[in-house]
């Protein structure tokens, strides 16, 4: 059962923690870090079983403070480009805390947090690769190399694991909420969306590498 008198607590538990990093950092590694933190906690808290009701909580107390920043960030830069370029996070985040409600209110715990579980996984190496490319802009091979793991870890999870999961799961998945059933087809579509651009991201860096490799062979 959901208990919303953690969440206000977890809201200030994420702020706390994003300032005492963003002493160190720039604030866009400071929010990327918080949200590698978030992902490692859950995935473990999921993987050993360890008081998963908790990590629901808190999960919801993390996407709740970050809509807080994202709406905060879109008041400050008056711009209908910033709300466009946060809009996915928004729903994204929106759909995420759905989702972890429902665990709580009656629809199928295990499958719905089995699958939350998958989609957190798949952001792992997200978060690691864009540390490396704003704390290691100038290391081009690094990050080439950090961005094909990327797409090779998010799609595997996003695309071939998610799939199987809800293939096999049929039987569960359409005896959930109609709503939820739309949420996590609506989250499936943007992990292949998200795949697609990574593949033209990779194809870029290849085509980057081959005009270096090109330029050095012609001296």
């Amino acid at each position: 059962m959901l208990n919303i008198s953690y969440i206000i607590p977890l809201i200030c538990f994420w702020k706390t923690i994003t300032n005492e990093i963003s002493k160190y950092n720039q604030e866009s590694i400071s929010n990327n870090i918080i949200s590698l933190i978030h992902c490692l906690l859950f995935t473990a808290h999921h993987k050993y079983d360890y008081n998963v009701d908790y990590a629901v909580h808190m999960s919801i107390g993390y996407y709740t403070y970050d809509l807080l920043y994202i709406f905060t960030c879109i008041y400050r830069a008056k711009s209908k480009d910033e709300l466009k370029g946060r809009f996915p996070f928004i729903l994204h985040h929106l759909i995420a805390i759905y989702l972890l409600n429902a665990s709580q209110t009656g629809e199928s715990k295990y499958h719905i947090l089995y699958g939350y579980n998958v989609l957190e996984t798949s952001n792992i190496m997200l978060y690691v690769s864009y540390h490396l490319h704003k704390k290691y802009a100038n290391y081009l091979h690094l990050n080439i190399i950090s961005e094909f793991c990327q797409l090779l870890w998010y799609s595997y999870f996003r695309i071939i694991k998610l799939s199987s999961f809800i293939y096999t799961n049929q039987t569960f998945f359409l005896q959930f909420h109609l709503t939820t059933r739309v949420v996590i087809i609506i989250l499936h579509f943007m992990g292949i969306i998200w795949s697609y651009k990574l593949v033209k991201k990779n194809i870029k860096n290849f085509n980057v590498l081959k005009g270096i490799h090109n330029s050095k062979y012609n001296e």
